[in-house]
């Protein structure tokens, strides 16, 4: 599956996805910013600290020069994620808040005023070298996922779906055959069927032939099945929840061979 490099839908939902976060933001409590999120190590404000940090690292930024932990951390882009978020430790979550509500609206105004050949210019992305377009792409996931590690611990609503839910589940999708194929184990000949029950309603379908890849439709009935929410599907995928409650309980139902469709479920984690 490609990205529809749609200039008004990626910045638009880039804008929707930070102006919801700065909506459910305003209303937290002292207790809440600092309530850990589902990201280890992290409370709810360092998770919008962390947007800060991205962001501000697009501007041209250097990572401020601050002691931080350092053994969990796998790569400099970690390191440099570490430095901005122990940076605004010291401050309350509204001055992190008000910080979130400026750098967003400066890098909205600067990506609007970017022409198409600067947005379009390909470099590096967490997903490999793509137009810089497609990189916002990928920050809309981000954006949404971490606002979910927040909701959760708060025992707030997950998402109940709009466009910057569906580009995230997208942004999945993209890479579902290798999260499929190579981290979930599904052998060689096999037929995947993932169904999206809501918000997001979506089916995806890999086959794996040599290589494991996203199909519009599958050559025969599906070997092993899932169906589950996509709000489960966006945290099973991002390494954020422990598959086996979620098995055990129901809300992903395995189909088809039921040994590989668990052995699917539990190892959906690519990215954390």
């Amino acid at each position: 599956m490609e990205i529809d490099l749609d200039r008004g839908q990626i910045l638009g939902g880039l804008e929707e996805i930070w102006s919801i976060w700065s909506s459910w933001a305003d209303g937290l409590s002292g207790d809440d910013w600092v309530t850990p999120s589902r990201c280890p190590g992290w409370t709810v404000q360092d998770n919008l600290a962390h947007l800060i940090g991205t962001e501000r690292m697009l501007q041209g930024r250097e990572a401020p020069d601050v002691d931080y932990p350092t053994e969990h951390l796998k790569n400099p882009i970690a390191e440099g994620n570490e430095r901005w978020v122990e940076s605004m430790r010291p401050l309350s979550g509204p001055e992190v808040l008000a910080e979130f509500r400026a750098v967003s609206a400066e890098r909205l105004g600067q990506l609007h005023a970017m022409s198409d050949e600067e947005i379009l210019k390909v470099g590096w992305s967490p997903v490999g070298e793509v137009p810089y377009l497609r990189f916002m792409h990928v920050r809309i996931y981000d954006s949404w996922l971490h606002l979910e590690d927040c909701r959760a611990p708060l025992g707030h609503p997950p998402c109940a779906g709009g466009r910057p839910a569906e580009m995230s589940v997208a942004e999945v999708t993209t890479a579902a055959g290798f999260v499929i194929g190579k981290k979930a184990g599904a052998p060689d000949g096999s037929r995947v069927e993932v169904t999206l029950t809501g918000p997001v309603a979506a089916t995806i379908r890999v086959a794996v032939d040599g290589r494991a890849r996203v199909v519009e439709e599958l050559d025969g009935e599906p070997t092993a099945t899932l169906a589950l929410s996509s709000n489960d599907w966006l945290a099973l995928t991002g390494g954020r929840v422990d598959p086996v409650p979620l098995i055990e309980d129901g809300r992903v139902v395995l189909g088809g061979d039921l040994v590989l469709a668990r052995q699917m479920a539990e190892r959906l984690a690519f990215t954390i």
